[in-house]
Formats: structure tokens, C-alpha cells, sequence
């Protein structure tokens, strides 16, 4: 996505437990032209450049107030235009830019229960709900590109029917809205979890691996027979890949199954020209973190994307649920189909009298596609954003006119920030964090954000099908 006047273009790793966009400081990497520091930190934010950077105080920021910092670093809220390739821009849309001591770094693309990225999507006429679907690609030798779509889901990526889930309390004791429980873990046939464990644990596509416990950690590495002593992390020799499969059963009896292929993969991170690239072709790395050493209760047990890659999720806040699907592989050629979910309207109660309905809405359905998974890219993840128009007739739009925002002050229970454990990839200043979604009261009356509406030029539809920009 870009932001910025002109765009400064960045990418973005979705974080459901984040409800604001965060970016990077230029100061983090000197300059621009340190291509592996931009790319590893996704881009960086350079407001001298942005004539339509406008600074902010917290207090008085259309943000959401619910995420809060860490006492480390320095942050700047700010709103400035956001653009969604050439399909729509969002102006006065709420950005926190962070600036971290050690070169410590933390961007993320929100979708928490209280998203200001979402709600400036629907508010600026790019969405027409704040419903997410998710898939996130493929990160193996032969990497796919994955889809999130804002207001609706990529049907032609599900593969089954949908299994639905209650959207996590604010008092649960992981600090994230979605989250399952996993009642079987098997590793080529061998069990990694006891018969009577359940584990809790958030899916974040934030986090690209795995995480367990460190005791299931210990038996992973001993059922592949991992050598500590050449290889740090859990590594093994690229010419003696373990064979197996890991398998994920849930507690309602939903189970998926983690092929060989993309458990394993060789080492990579960012090269020299900060593009995601093999690293090491004599080493692969397992797709669970290696947390052995660390202490069980230090872990936030995840299913990253990795888990992204074989199921479909879809989060709908507004009804307080999350649903999974299984995906379609990987390696299927297939195209997008696009379907809509629109924010529901209210029924009012009966009255005496019949009172005439109100015409239906007249939904711009717009869907956000971004490129989640694959190598190529600025950071781990590619992250580009696109947009497609749903129309059932003709119309035309016109250009809408730039309007001053206001910037409400949004009340909200300050809470302390907590690292989401990842031994993989983007660096995170926090050491530990509380969680940071809206409480139940503010997962369905959150307060106004006033951004100023979307401008996208006029769009004709024919035939009652999606056309793309």
C-alpha cells in the first residue's frame, strides 16, 4: 500500500491483534537507498517527502486509542493519504509512524476487532463491511501469492464448507481475537502433544511459523533427529530433509494437514537488495519455532501463516465469529472469485402501524486484494493491495471532494503492549504485551472516525459481474 503524497510504498504483514497501521521511520535505516534495512523493515516513512503529512496528538487522533506503545520507543500518530493502488486513496486515514532504539522495528497492517485500517476502508467507501478474508499464500520453492480481500472472500481459494468459531472475549487469556484450541498434533505419525493436552493458540498471519510449547518443541526435534550441535535453530541438512507431515486437530474435530513441502523449506531473509531470497540452499529450517530453551510461560502459542497457507480464514467482527475452510493447494491454477459481504442493516421493531422499508442500500462493494504470501517483495511478505468494484447495473461515480477530517477523542482502557513470540522474522521492540483488541463493549459500539471520503474515478459495469481496475 501506498502512503504519502507521493505514495511511499509499503508491505505490510496483516496482525489481528493490532487495530492501528503502524510504519517504520526513515531514521531507522539512514536513507532510503539501504535496501536491506527498507526491505526487512517492509519500508520506511520519510514525512519531509508527504506535503499531506498532518502530525497528530494521540489524545485527539482518529485512531483507535487502544493499542499503546512500548516505553522504549518514540512514536508519531499522524494522518496523511492512503492510496490502494489506483483503484481508491483515503485521506486524514490514521498511521502511527515508530521509531525504536537498536534498530528495533514493528510495522504491521491491522485487522483487530478495532481496526482503524478497516473502518477507514469502509468509511472512505473502499469496502463495504469489515469483514476480512484470508489466505496466505505459498512460501515454498515454488511460492504463490496470497489474497486478503476487505469486505467479502476469495471463494475459488475455499475448498469446503466453513466451520465457524466465536471471535475470542477481550479477558481471554491469549492477546488475540482469534483462537482455537488444539486437541491433536501428530508429526509423521507421532504424537507431539499428550492425549489429554489441549493447547490455546492465536491464529496470526503476523507470525509466519508455528509456535508450541517448548516441551513440544523438544519432541519435534527429536522425532526428526535434530542436530543441536551443527545446526542452531531448528535446521537440518538440506540433503536429509525429514520425511512427514504435521497434522493439526482442533477441538470441534476440524483438522488440516501441513504438507513436507512447505514444513520445510531452505533458509532465507533478506539479501543485499532487501528483496526475500534464499539465504543458504545447504540448509533447510522446520517451520516451528525452536523456543526449547525458553520459558512456557514467555510463549504466545500460535498458528502463523504457515496455517494460512492449507485453510481460508474469514473474520467478522460484527458478528463476533471467525470461520475457517480448507484451501485450496497451493500449486492449483486458479483465479479469483470474489463474493461480498455487506455490513448487516438493522430490522427495526414492530410498531402499530406498518412503516413503508427503506429502499436497500446501495452498496460500492470494493474488495482489497493483497499479495500475502510469495518471495518476491519488499519485506517477508508481499503485500500488495488492489481493489474490485461489485456492481449488479450501470453507474457512475464521481469524484468526491476532499473534506477536513475531525478527529474525535476515542475513549478506551489503556492496556500494556506484549511481544507476539516469533523466532522467524519481522523484530518487534516489545518484550512483552497484554492483549490489545477492544474490550466486548467496544467489539460492536466503537467510536466514529471521520476520514475523508475515497476518490477513484468513474467506474461502468455491465453484465451484473466484478470488473477489475
Amino acid at each position: 500500500m501506498g502512503i504519502g503524497t507521493p505514495n511511499q510504498i509499503f508491505a505490510l504483514r496483516p496482525y489481528t491483534a493490532l487495530n492501528n497501521t503502524r510504519v517504520n521511520n526513515v531514521a531507522d535505516c539512514d536513507s532510503t537507498s539501504n535496501d536491506t534495512c527498507v526491505g526487512g523493515e517492509g519500508g520506511v516513512f520519510n514525512s519531509q517527502n508527504s506535503p499531506s503529512y498532518s502530525v497528530s496528538i494521540k489524545g485527539n487522533w482518529n485512531g483507535s486509542q487502544i493499542d499503546t506503545e512500548d516505553s522504549t520507543g518514540s512514536y508519531v500518530y499522524f494522518n496523511d493519504r492512503v492510496s490502494f493502488q489506483s483503484a481508491a486513496s483515503v485521506y486524514g486515514f490514521p498511521v502511527v509512524m515508530d521509531s525504536e532504539p537498536q534498530g528495533g522495528s514493528f510495522s504491521g497492517l491491522p485487522i483487530g476487532t478495532n481496526s482503524s485500517f478497516l473502518r477507514a476502508a469502509v468509511h472512505g467507501g473502499v469496502a463495504p463491511s469489515q469483514v476480512v478474508g484470508l489466505w496466505s499464500g505459498s512460501r515454498s520453492l515454488a511460492p504463490v501469492d496470497g489474497l486478503m480481500v476487505l469486505g467479502g472472500y476469495d471463494a475459488a481459494r475455499v475448498n469446503g464448507n466453513f466451520t465457524t468459531f466465536p471471535v475470542a472475549e477481550a479477558s481471554a487469556a491469549l492477546p488475540c481475537p482469534v483462537q482455537v484450541n488444539i486437541t491433536g498434533l501428530y508429526f509423521a505419525g507421532q504424537p507431539l502433544l499428550g492425549g489429554s493436552d489441549v493447547m490455546t493458540a492465536c491464529i496470526e498471519p503476523y507470525v509466519q511459523r508455528f509456535v508450541f510449547t517448548p516441551a513440544v518443541a523438544q519432541t519435534f526435534a527429536q522425532i526428526t533427529s535434530q542436530n543441536s550441535t551443527l545446526y542452531k535453530g531448528m535446521d537440518y541438512n538440506a540433503s536429509n530433509t525429514p520425511p512427514g507431515d504435521l497434522i493439526i486437530t482442533l477441538s470441534n474435530g476440524y483438522t488440516t494437514n501441513i504438507t513436507n513441502d512447505e514444513l520445510f523449506t531452505l533458509r532465507r531473509g533478506s539479501d543485499q537488495y532487501g528483496r526475500y531470497a534464499i539465504t543458504n540452499n545447504t540448509v533447510v529450517e522446520a517451520g516451528i519455532s525452536d523456543n526449547r530453551a525458553k520459558s512456557p510461560a514467555s510463549q504466545t502459542l500460535t498458528l502463523g501463516g504457515l496455517f494460512l497457507t492449507f485453510n481460508y480464514l474469514v473474520m467478522d467482527y460484527e458478528n463476533n465469529e471467525f470461520r475457517l475452510a480448507p484451501a485450496v493447494a497451493s500449486d492449483a491454477q486458479t483465479g479469483s472469485s470474489l463474493t461480498t459481504v455487506c455490513t448487516p442493516t438493522a430490522t427495526p421493531s414492530a410498531s402499530p402501524s406498518p412503516t413503508p422499508a427503506p429502499p436497500p442500500a446501495n452498496h460500492t462493494a470494493a474488495i482489497v486484494g493483497g499479495v500475502v504470501g510469495g518471495v518476491i517483495g519488499l519485506a517477508l511478505i508481499a503485500a500488495a493491495i488492489a481493489f474490485v468494484l461489485f456492481r449488479g447495473r450501470r453507474r457512475q461515480r464521481q469524484d468526491r471532494t476532499e473534506i477536513q477530517p475531525s478527529m474525535p477523542e476515542m475513549e478506551s482502557p489503556v492496556m500494556s503492549p506484549r511481544t507476539m513470540s516469533d523466532a522467524n522474522t519481522l523484530r518487534s521492540p516489545m518484550s512483552r504485551w497484554d492483549s490489545v483488541e477492544a474490550p466486548a463493549s467496544e467489539k460492536k459500539q466503537v467510536s466514529e472516525v471521520y476520514e475523508m471520503p475515497a476518490s477513484r474515478p468513474p467506474v461502468e459495469m455491465a453484465d451484473s459481474r466484478a470488473e477489475y481496475y
